[in-house]
């Protein structure tokens, strides 16, 4: 019978173990908001720094020279065909038919 006393007494809480909950919450919140301000601002300078590189690059790339190559080695082929027809009421109407075709570039 030791301590039996105390198994049927509801548990209070003291003040000091509200206390000790209360800082111990504090200490989770104020942690768990510095890691996600230290992950926001990580991202935002991987974005930052991705950004700059792209941007970099493309200044450096001349886009007029690589379409230029692109199209040298390409071959397109259009064949159209225009038919006028007679409307109903006079006057003509166009009647288009195309056909595009492109190759490979050829290596």
């Amino acid at each position: 019978m030791a301590d039996d006393t105390h198994q049927n007494e509801p548990e209070t809480e003291t003040a000091e173990g509200a206390k000790e909950r209360s800082v111990l919450g504090d200490f989770v919140k104020r942690a768990l908001n510095s890691g996600l301000e230290a992950a926001s601002r990580s991202k935002e300078d991987l974005v930052r720094v991705a950004t700059n590189e792209m941007r970099v690059w493309l200044d450096r790339m001349d886009v007029q020279s690589e379409i230029a190559k692109a199209l040298t080695k390409l071959v397109v082929e259009v064949k159209a065909e225009i038919r006028f027809r007679p409307k109903e009421g006079g006057g003509l109407e166009p009647e288009i038919t195309s056909d595009i075709k492109t190759q490979p570039p050829e290596k």
